[in-house]
């Protein structure tokens, strides 16, 4: 390689040295950077290289099509990595992020009424920030910068908007005709989005159908932001929609409405909610239940982007039995855009790394165990399909020339070398705002 100088990846190559505690920025100059994979949502090489100039890209190929980085630069040697680039998480509760997982599943309405009884008790001063910032530094340890965050509160949604994390602050409503006003106001103090979007835009989550009046869909469609709703969530879910019975009453009548007080659409969700969605800039977040093929249809002319939690499905009972499993696959090829995410920390698991960081790296790792989803199938929906939900450019998760955030170099499988290695830490190659953090 000519005059390339071989630096092993434990030295900490990818970074200028720094008092302890101090930002790290991209080392200076030129590195090649030779690993097992090179990938994005776009293309794959194996072996690949990517060539770097500080915290930008130059080049992407096999490393004879790449060929030597030239005097004075450093070749690195990453023989068992995928480097690819961040991710994004397009659906999270950073402000649960105190709250684990219950020792025994729970109906969804029982757990959600633990969600809500918790938010309750966040009332400490500091409790909300200090919840959002943990998640934060979760979130980074799991290559995720980019985050779709659904705010639970206002404290929430300005601890979100002060932290170092990228992508949509949803401030989330819920309310239904006379008791929705203080939600309506809510919208209406953020504004409409003016400029061009900074590193953490704004956005609205009308909750979900049982939970939020047509009113707030409407306005938050109006607002001019982005709009996340969850959607066919549960079979509870369905059933109120359609009937206005089960477990559900009992769920608005804890939020304040007794029975026979809420009109239910008399309908599936998907046709209740869809028209009052604002297109390309909604994002429907679970879609657990569908069970009608129209559906698919309907959704992708509408242009909505989907985004699935695996690993919450299914720490939630979904599906639950005798229903088909989630249509992740039929959603793509019908052409919508499925992001991964990864809910709450309150339905994820809690041992191990896994339960350390708050990646959807594990959420691709649900998919390739549970469905053998293939690197083509799962990098999109960790990273370009997650951008598109949030509005980011996609360049900013994609290997194309100039400068970028951070890579990502994710171990490796021996099963197989495009499948990346469970509780094993995810390294960062740089990142522009933020000392390299290896989570283990």
């Amino acid at each position: 390689m000519g005059d390339a100088q071989s630096i092993p990846p434990e030295d900490g190559a990818f970074f200028r040295p720094g008092a302890p505690g101090d930002a790290m920025s991209p080392t200076p100059g030129r590195q090649l950077v030779h690993a097992g994979v090179v990938a994005d949502a776009r293309q794959r090489h194996a072996p690949g290289a990517v060539l770097l100039d500080g915290g930008s890209v130059l080049a992407v190929g096999t490393p004879e099509a790449i060929g030597a980085p030239g005097e004075g630069a450093s070749l690195v040697q990453r023989p068992d990595s995928l480097v690819c680039p961040p991710l994004v998480n397009a659906h999270v509760h950073l402000d649960l992020s105190d709250l684990p997982a219950p020792a025994e599943p729970l109906p969804f309405p029982q757990w959600l009424a633990r969600v809500q009884a918790h938010r309750r008790a966040q009332d400490e001063p500091g409790a909300v920030e200090r919840a959002v910032s943990q998640g934060v530094e979760a979130s980074r340890a799991g290559g995720c910068p980019f985050v779709g965050d659904i705010c639970g509160s206002s404290r929430a949604f300005s601890a979100v908007q002060a932290s170092r994390i990228r992508g949509v602050a949803f401030l989330e409503v819920i309310g239904h005709d006379d008791r929705s006003s203080e939600a309506l106001a809510k919208i209406t103090s953020l504004g409409t989005p003016e400029g061009d979007p900074g590193p953490l835009q704004t956005g609205v989550t009308p909750h979900a159908p049982y939970s939020t009046g047509a009113a707030l869909y409407d306005a938050a469609a109006k607002s001019g932001h982005r709009v996340a709703t969850h959607l066919a969530e549960s079979m509870d879910e369905l059933t109120w929609c359609r009937q206005g019975s089960g477990p559900i009453v009992e769920l608005l009548e804890r939020f304040g409405y007794p029975p026979g007080t809420v009109d239910f659409p008399g309908t599936h969700p998907i046709e209740a909610v869809l028209p009052r969605l604002p297109g390309a800039r909604a994002l429907v977040v679970h879609l657990n239940y569908i069970d009608q093929p129209e559906h698919l249809d309907r959704l992708a002319e509408r242009g909505v982007t989907v985004a699935f939690c695996p690993r919450a499905s299914r720490s939630l009972g979904h599906p639950e039995p005798g229903q088909p499993p989630h249509a992740w696959r039929a959603m793509l090829r019908h052409g919508l855009p499925v992001a991964l995410g990864t809910d709450g920390r309150p339905c994820l698991p809690g041992p191990g790394l896994a339960g350390r960081r708050l990646s959807v790296l594990d959420d691709a790792l649900e998919l390739i165990n549970r469905w053998d989803a293939t690197l083509e199938e799962w990098l999109p929906m960790a990273t370009l399909h997650g951008a598109r939900a949030l509005g980011l450019a996609p360049d900013s998760v994609l290997l194309s020339p100039g400068p970028k955030h951070g890579l990502l170099a994710i171990p490796l499988s021996d099963r197989a070398r495009v499948v990346p290695a469970a509780d094993q830490p995810l390294e960062w190659l740089f990142l522009d705002d933020q000392a390299p953090v290896l989570c283990g």
